[in-house]
């Protein structure tokens, strides 16, 4: 289903002094126009055509759309009768940059834009009617385009970043390091026996737990470090520039702090409490590629695992503690 953005009341020019000039300008522009119906679903305009007209919707509604990756469409605003469409383009001589079709069946008037400019320089008054208009469509779509871009990268349930812009990130952060000769260290978590207790408690128990521990690793990590959940019950630091010694000091004070926290059940786990377990990756001296970089994360986390959970590995850093000695 297409994703509606609507422009708020608020942003349709009610506080505006040129309320009024808006009125005058449907009404008048309503006697230039040619009246036609409209068929639910049927385009006036596609996206990239050239401006020939302007419409005045009179009856019905009509949505604003634009095309997407992968060949999908999303409806960026509605139209109720009253409104004008297309004067923008009108007015600057460009292609349509968004398509415009009858969500309803309709009534619309059909300005040409020769005429439609002729008519709006002989009553310049009502460009800051336009403008005013413009600008808080301008304004709510960037908040909508904001908050869904947000929603895009962040894990619902714990509010971290999810895996997908984990992964974008490491690919950046690791080119940037390439370039300035700069460490980056990963380290990857996951709650020991966490199906066991899921079992015992239940899912709504087992998501206490999973937004407690991202709350700790929000609370532990330093600024600027990413913090993500990787799936499931992983979770995953992502620290430009700390050296394996610095990473694994990061992810031993999170453990620690999980081993601390009094969790509902976590008595009855094995460990006779909620603990995780950690594996520490560098670039470049463990991986020098983000794939290689997870791969080697994930195996010292599968070390600590083996080794009896509850633990960072590797337990002693080891080699050079930072690109720059």
């Amino acid at each position: 289903m297409p994703r509606v953005y609507t422009v708020p009341a608020e942003a349709m020019l009610e506080d505006a002094p040129a309320l009024r000039d808006r009125d005058e300008l449907f009404r008048e522009l309503s006697r230039e126009a040619e009246s036609v119906r409209v068929r639910e679903g049927e385009y006036l305009w596609r996206e990239g055509d050239p401006v020939d007209c302007v419409l005045l919707l009179h009856e019905g509604s009509l949505e604003v759309v634009q095309g997407i990756s992968g060949g999908d469409t999303v409806v960026v605003r509605t139209l109720d009768p009253g409104s004008v469409a297309g004067e923008l383009a009108a007015l600057d001589g460009l292609a349509r940059s968004a398509a415009v079709r009858a969500a309803t069946p309709c009534r619309v008037g059909r300005v040409p834009a020769d005429r439609f400019r002729e008519f709006v320089r002989q009553r310049p008054h009502l460009l800051e009617g336009f403008l005013y208009l413009q600008s808080q469509r301008v304004r709510s779509l960037t908040r909508q385009v904001t908050q869904t871009h947000q929603r895009a990268i962040t894990d619902q349930l714990t509010k971290l970043y999810n895996y997908g812009f984990f992964v974008e990130r490491l690919d950046l952060e690791l080119d940037r390091a390439a370039q300035m000769g700069d460490a980056v260290s990963i380290a990857l978590f996951d709650i020991d026996h966490f199906k066991q207790y899921n079992d015992t408690h239940g899912h709504p128990a087992g998501n206490v737990v999973l937004v407690t521990f991202a709350d700790i690793l929000k609370r532990t990590g330093r600024r600027g470090d990413i913090v993500a959940r990787f799936g499931g019950e992983e979770f995953v630091f992502l620290l430009y520039g700390a050296s394996r010694r610095e990473a694994r000091q990061v992810a031993e004070q999170a453990r620690v702090r999980v081993e601390e926290t009094d969790f509902p059940g976590g008595g009855t786990q094995p460990e006779g409490r909620i603990t995780v377990s950690g594996g520490v990756a560098t670039y470049p001296y463990d991986a020098r590629t983000a794939v290689q970089l997870v791969e080697a994360a994930d195996e010292q986390l599968y070390k600590a695992k083996a080794d009896g959970r509850n633990r960072v590995m590797p337990e002693e850093p080891g080699g050079p503690d930072s690109l720059h000695g």
